[in-house]
């Protein structure tokens, strides 16, 4: 077993898990839930509903992203709240992940690449974005059209794939995307510029850690919850534990 597995399921399991600060906000990061074997991003249904139920027991207050960067904007206190998002735009977002979301009333956000939509049967239809949409829980914003590493790509094809990504969510959804998630979390000082040109208020990336009063709208750090997550560690990613955990991981 990879030795920085082990050293995480170690921390986890074994450190204390303080409540979050009420300075303070976790945004998780999803990408799929279902049955697929050997596919790391994806979280078994019994397992979501597992952590689903965790937060639920455990009185989190969770939010939308939205709301949370309105209070990020404005100066709030970000209240100890949790986020979810979900990546992709995958089928079982609609078909698995809504039902048990409206069963505990739970806002998320799903970022689309749009590209994607309704090409197969692994991926959201127009019809069920709009659905989604339309609930008021889920909040439907862009991942680019293709999913390219927008650092690594020129500056007009980044330009791009930020804004028409944006244009066709909004003709699908009759509304103005302003949140947006940077593919594979690659992103340079660049690319956070396009992004805020696009007209975007706030972005998400992959490192993780928590949101606190001083955190770059633009820049939002998420903590990924995939195959791999185990119980202990999902319930550090909800506590002050994954801002530790983060430290240490850089700390030489």
């Amino acid at each position: 077993m990879n030795p920085m597995l082990i050293f995480k399921e170690l921390f986890f399991k074994l450190i204390p898990k303080p409540m979050l600060s009420k300075r303070s906000a976790s945004i998780l990061m999803y990408h799929s839930v279902g049955n697929q074997e050997n596919h790391f991003s994806t979280v078994s249904p019994e397992e979501f509903q597992r952590q689903m139920a965790y937060i639920a027991g455990k009185r989190f207050s969770v939010v939308s992203l939205a709301e949370l960067v309105r209070r990020l904007r404005t100066h709030q206190p970000l209240g100890g709240v949790v986020v979810l998002t979900f990546d992709d735009g995958f089928r079982d977002n609609y078909a698995t992940i809504f039902p048990l979301l409206k069963q505990y009333n739970f806002p998320a956000t799903i970022f689309v690449t749009t590209d994607l939509i309704g090409k197969s049967s692994g991926y959201c239809t127009a019809e069920e974005l709009r659905e989604m949409h339309d609930s008021g829980l889920i909040s439907i914003e862009p991942h680019t059209l293709s999913h390219p590493k927008l650092a690594r790509i020129s500056r007009a094809d980044a330009a791009r794939e930020i804004r028409e990504s944006r244009r066709i969510l909004q003709e699908i959804l009759g509304s103005t995307p302003t949140l947006f998630a940077y593919p594979f979390g690659n992103f340079s000082d660049e690319t956070v510029e396009l992004v805020r040109e696009a007209g975007f208020i706030a972005a998400v990336t992959v490192e993780e850690g928590i949101v606190s009063p001083g955190t770059d709208p633009l820049r939002l750090p998420r903590n990924a919850v995939d195959s791999a997550t185990t119980f202990s560690q999902f319930r550090g990613k909800v506590s002050r534990a994954i801002d530790w955990y983060a430290a240490l991981k850089t700390w030489k």
